[in-house]
């Protein structure tokens, strides 16, 4: 029996320990996400690196707050930082990319279903939508729509509202399909998983 208590965690990037700490709360001071991030490294990276950990987390913050996946607000007193919608899409698609996210592989007997109609004029929003979805092994069986036996459902209701695409996905959940749908959904799904192995 494996113990898990004392597996080594995956070494994080950097990004994805800054995406992690402010996806806990909607907004944080600066000051304080450095300190949280600065023992985060000194737990894990035992003198590896040359350069003062606070001088590179404050480096990668600005960053990210020019490719707008963090927003800064300054007050009087103190910087506050907060996850954008870009930034939580980053998160989860390090998470996807993981080969250690926690979801269930095995069928509970429900299929989801997506359904996404979102405008042309939105083609950006169209492309990073359809690259979620294959990233979290959903499969296309008709134009807009998608299927996976996993439990994503709460992923893709998150990410429609992140996106404000709440009229543009439907999300369904389904035990009940007529005999000859379930098998034409199982062949699909079978088909699919054999041609990315």
């Amino acid at each position: 029996m494996i113990d898990f208590m004392y597996m080594k965690e995956p070494k994080k990037s950097l990004q994805e320990l800054i995406l992690n700490t402010l996806s806990q709360s909607k907004a944080r001071k600066k000051k304080e996400i450095i300190k949280d991030i600065e023992v985060i490294l000194e737990k894990y990276e035992e003198d590896e690196r040359k350069t003062k950990p606070k001088y590179t987390i404050a480096r990668t913050l600005k960053k990210m707050v020019d490719d707008e996946m963090i927003d800064e607000h300054e007050t009087e007193r103190s910087s506050f930082l907060s996850l954008t919608s870009s930034g939580r899409q980053k998160l989860r698609n390090i998470k996807l990319n993981s080969q250690h996210h926690l979801v269930s592989t095995t069928w509970d007997g429900y299929w989801r279903v997506i359904i996404v109609d979102i405008p042309e004029s939105r083609k950006k929003d169209q492309d990073a939508v359809r690259y979620l979805l294959k990233k979290a092994q959903f499969v296309q069986i008709k134009n807009s729509i998608w299927i996976t036996p996993y439990p994503m459902e709460h992923m893709m209701i998150n990410i429609k509202h992140d996106m404000n695409l709440e009229e543009d996905i439907l999300v369904l959940v389904t035990n009940k399909l007529d005999p000859v749908t379930e098998q034409l959904m199982m062949e699909k799904f079978s088909e699919a998983q054999k041609k990315d192995d």
